[in-house]
């Protein structure tokens, strides 16, 4: 093993011990500190088999933090995983697999709620176009942010 492997190895197991990475994101920081690409892909192989980098592992805890930290819609999920660098396939799957027991609409419903209070004062149309681009941005679809929103500002109203 040469000096510039050894190198690498510490870098990457430092990067490790701060919090997961993909394959993706340990290549691109490997390659941004000036390692060449076959000393990067030494690094990243002796990763994978002591299974310090572990891409379904890594997608599987980001789903399951980022949908019950800050729900957002499993396509969105998909989507930020993707560009975390895990594989379109493994990205989907790990996406729609994640907390099978909440529905598009209990994460929507989720993500609204702390939101809630936030438009109590506001008249019914402000408070529900603010709720709806709120979810939509959230990357929920049209028919599930009006149903939620729906529900959800019907229960506001009433509780005052």
């Amino acid at each position: 093993m040469t000096r510039d492997e050894e190198a690498a190895r510490a870098y990457l197991a430092r990067l490790v011990a701060l919090r997961p990475r993909t394959v993706g994101e340990a290549r691109t920081r490997l390659l941004g500190k000036g390692f060449s690409a076959e000393v990067v892909e030494r690094a990243v192989s002796w990763a994978q088999d002591a299974g310090i980098l572990d891409d379904r592992l890594f997608a599987r805890l980001y789903a399951e933090d980022r949908l019950l930290s800050r729900p957002c819609s499993r396509s969105l999920l998909a989507r930020e995983l993707r560009e975390k660098g895990v594989g379109a396939a493994l990205a989907e799957e790990v996406a729609q697999a994640a907390l099978p027991e909440l529905s598009e609409g209990a994460l929507a419903r989720r993500a609204l709620e702390p939101r809630l209070p936030l438009w109590r004062g506001l008249p019914p149309d402000v408070a529900a176009r603010r709720a709806a681009a709120f979810l939509l941005r959230r990357g929920f679809s049209p028919a599930v942010a009006r149903a939620v929103v729906e529900d959800a500002l019907g229960t506001l109203w009433t509780s005052e």
